[in-house]
């Protein structure tokens, strides 16, 4: 996957412990969050929009191309501590990526790692720039945070892409 100037396929220097450690965690982070306490997902949005240029590379479409835009948080014991966005060009979303049509609340997990079609590259974590479309959904529950860190990881289904990004608000990192 190419990434942009912020985001790193290594660990960022300004990293303690447990951030490399949830950053770089394998496999799904829902039922880690569903350990934490009472897990609830909240789907912001669900729509159709126009990739960024850093989106479009890491999914390699032409800039600005129309994607399926999936935004969600999710909360444990209904406080906001994670926020997602995904993403997948419109015609991977009508062939390989078709059940994500209509998805509704359910996590993502319940697709991604049920399938042996469905591959997930390596992380990729940031610490997020304001400007950024994930860092504006996260500032929306965490107004006050200082710093966002997050991950990233493109799932592939013969050879369609479907990219994650999280971000982990502070509030998640105060439970930990």
């Amino acid at each position: 996957m190419d990434k942009s100037h912020y985001w790193s396929s290594g660990p960022l220097s300004e990293l303690t412990a447990p951030e490399h450690h949830w950053l770089f965690l394998p496999g799904a982070l829902t039922p880690r969050l569903k350990a934490m306490g009472n897990y609830s997902i909240e789907v912001v949005e669900q729509s159709h929009g126009l990739l960024n240029h850093d989106e479009a590379q890491a999914l390699n479409v032409p800039p600005a191309s129309t994607a399926w835009v999936r935004e969600v948080v999710m909360k444990i014991d209904g406080e906001a501590c994670v926020t997602a966005r995904s993403l997948t060009s419109v015609p991977a979303l009508n062939s390989d990526w078709s059940e994500l049509n209509e998805y509704g609340g359910r996590p993502l997990a319940e697709i991604l790692y049920t399938s042996a079609q469905t591959l997930r590259e390596p992380f990729q974590c940031a610490l997020l720039p304001p400007s950024t479309p994930l860092a504006a959904l996260s500032y929306r529950y965490a107004p006050q945070a200082k710093r966002l860190l997050a991950r990233r990881s493109r799932f592939t289904r013969n050879g369609s892409a479907l990219l994650v990004s999280e971000c982990f608000l502070p509030a998640f990192w105060a439970r930990i």
